[in-house]
């Protein structure tokens, strides 16, 4: 089949992965080809045009008018860019004239309120709901299929007119499992919902070593709730790429997963659980479906003096966890090709639907 898959459009997709989001997108473009299927991947400019066979930029935000500019009422800039890339990836789309199913991955209303006029649309929810996507939802075709990652994230999604299908995501888990060493580790984007002072103040709690990992999402948190924080004990090793992350990780005791949202899903979770290293983390959302007993310790919800103390008796039970049966559990959960195989067959579900409504009765 030849499939558009519409990525986000705030952020390329390449090593290394800005978040979970990205690297799902691309794990995906990157399996269905292997099956045999053509990737159409609608992207921002300077993404991997590897991971596809026609990668399709989407377009710069034009240049405004000084009238325009002055315009009291005017939306931000990225609120324009993210319009002015789906308004062409679905022209594009139409254009086409040969694509079979849409992948929308973008989180953008527009795919979906224009999804009457689409080939058949398939939207993978990564996250909980927002009002314009719940717009979205409410403009969509009927047949446009919903897929959410988690059973939580699923719960949360009531406003769709049909429960979801659940795919959770997948992670690559070849290679060696890695060793362990005595740091601890936290991975991702460095926000306030992310809570990496959580994890900093749980590391110290325990008297141990952390080592972060991730870009700096929110500059004006890092700087004021991070950055003061870094010293011996703490480092940031910066942005990495995934061998750099696969290296880390091996080589780490424990990975502590501290969000202050109900998280999604939880790949920073999935993807060092593959490597052997278990996970203390909170349980919240769908972690509580990623991280069970067999890859490490969640500790239940509560004020963040608690979080830290339960958070910091975690970190032992959970380094005890025996690291090849970590790696084993967590590779037979959460492979990259079940999360491939699971996706074609929705898009093979899909699309003998289709042909179906449009042979008619008999």
């Amino acid at each position: 089949m030849r499939v558009a898959v519409l990525a986000t459009s705030r952020h390329r997709l390449r090593q290394p992965w800005t978040g979970g989001q990205e690297a799902v997108t691309g794990l995906l473009c990157s399996g269905l080809r292997r099956r045999g299927h053509e990737v159409v991947l609608h992207a921002r400019a300077g993404s991997d045009a590897s991971l596809a066979d026609e990668l399709v930029p989407y377009p710069d935000l034009p240049p405004l008018s000084a009238v325009s500019a002055l315009d009291p009422h005017l939306p931000e800039p990225e609120f324009l860019r993210d319009h002015a890339a789906f308004t062409h990836a679905v022209a594009s789309v139409l254009r086409d004239g040969r694509i079979d199913l849409v992948h929308n991955q973008s989180l953008h209303h527009l795919p979906l309120s224009m999804s009457a006029v689409l080939p058949p649309v398939v939207t993978t929810l990564h996250t909980p709901p927002f009002p314009w996507m719940e717009m979205g939802v409410a403009l969509a075709d009927e047949r446009v299929r919903y897929v959410c990652v988690s059973e939580a994230s699923a719960r949360d999604w009531t406003c769709l007119p049909a429960p979801p299908t659940i795919i959770p995501n997948g992670v690559p888990g070849h290679g060696p499992v890695g060793r362990g060493g005595p740091d601890l580790v936290w991975v991702g984007r460095i926000t306030p919902e992310k809570g990496v002072d959580l994890a900093i103040a749980a590391a110290r709690a325990a008297g141990r070593r952390l080592v972060l990992a991730g870009p700096v999402g929110e500059e004006v948190y890092y700087q004021q709730r991070v950055r003061p924080l870094l010293g011996a004990d703490v480092e940031h090793a910066g942005h990495l790429d995934s061998a750099g992350l696969v290296e880390l990780v091996g080589r780490s005791a424990v990975c502590l997963v501290t969000p202050r949202w109900e998280e999604p899903f939880g790949m920073v979770a999935a993807e060092a659980m593959v490597r052997g290293t278990p996970v203390a983390g909170i349980a919240r959302g769908g972690l509580t479906e990623v991280v069970r007993p067999e890859g490490g310790v969640l500790v239940p919800d509560g004020d963040e003096d608690e979080l830290v103390r339960r958070l910091a008796d975690a970190i032992g039970p959970a380094e005890q966890r025996d690291r090849d049966e970590v790696a084993r559990w967590a590779r037979s959960s959460w492979a990259v090709e079940t999360m491939v195989e699971r996706y074609e067959r929705l898009f093979e579900e899909v699309l003998s639907a289709e042909g179906a409504r449009a042979e008619g009765p008999p």
